[in-house]
């Protein structure tokens, strides 16, 4: 079953990944940069997850087994050196996605 959620996760997250190219590079849609960081984390936090599962991690809190970890959380499970140039990137495109929506 993991091996069909991880298939599925990263099918998902290509998807996302496409749709964040797409949307940013509409100059008429008047809302593309935060449409952008919708779905580029979307996208990473899938791709993350698809990672935590092939690792043999979890990606659902201990305390509550049906809802899954934020993307914050996967970044910080993922890339463990918080001097990380990809993670750093990320927390940005995270606060930037937060504070527009």
């Amino acid at each position: 079953m993991d091996n069909e959620l991880i298939n599925s996760f990263l099918d998902k997250s290509e998807e996302a990944f496409l749709m964040a190219i797409e949307i940013y590079n509409k100059p008429t849609i008047k809302y593309r940069l935060e449409g952008f960081a919708f779905f580029i984390c979307n996208a990473w936090e899938l791709l993350l997850k698809a990672k935590m599962l092939k690792n043999g991690g979890s990606i659902y809190y201990p305390d509550k087994p049906n809802r899954t970890i934020s993307l914050s959380n996967c970044v910080s499970h993922i890339f463990t050196n918080d001097k990380d140039p990809v993670r750093k990137n990320l927390e940005i495109i995270i606060s930037l996605r937060n504070t527009s929506t």
